[in-house]
């Protein structure tokens, strides 16, 4: 993992991490090269990790090798479906019924005891956490949310929006990650 990023993302956890009371499982969605999950393996009982991009991956792999900690290698979504990609697979760009990229809700995974949810996936936010609602509904994690502006679609608002809906209260912003809370 690259220095200079990793020290970057530091505040974000401690922050974050902070509120959090009850240290059984989290989810990381968007683990990308694992920066957020040799941190979450330490503290946490299992941390799930979701990871599409087969070069960020493959780092991972090289980079994670906590036994807690199990990766599924599907971006997350408001519904099943494939998703093309844009800069060179970093990115979901948008619902395709060809693209590379097989998306599920992370309802689907049926995931218990969940304490924390970290969720990094630069612009399909809001379709994680629709395809989210039972599992934050029945866990009340705590949830760390990167919410950049987007004009283009208002995806920071709309999070904002529905994470209210959920009955969450806004707790923290640190650069362009958001802490929630269950009020």
């Amino acid at each position: 993992i690259e220095e200079s990023a990793e020290k970057t993302q530091q505040e974000h956890r401690t922050e974050a991490l902070k509120f959090v009371k009850r240290w059984n499982n989290c989810i990381d969605v968007g683990s990308s090269v694992g920066m957020w999950t040799r941190e979450l393996a330490t503290r946490f009982k299992k941390v799930y990790c979701f990871e599409p991009n087969p070069i960020f991956i493959e780092c991972f792999n090289k980079n994670i090798t906590e036994k807690n900690v199990e990766l599924f290698q599907y971006g997350l979504s408001d519904k099943e479906h494939r998703a093309s990609t844009k800069k060179q697979l970093t990115v979901l760009q948008g619902v395709s019924d060809v693209g590379p990229v097989v998306c599920k809700t992370l309802d689907s995974f049926n995931l218990k005891n969940i304490n924390f949810i970290k969720i990094d996936v630069d612009g399909f936010e809001y379709r994680v956490l629709h395809g989210a609602m039972k599992t934050i509904r029945e866990n009340s994690p705590i949830i760390n949310i990167e919410l950049k502006k987007d004009k283009r679609f208002d995806t920071a608002r709309r999070c904002r929006k529905l994470l209210r809906k959920l009955g969450y209260k806004f707790a923290k912003r640190i650069r362009h990650d958001e802490i929630w809370f269950k009020k």
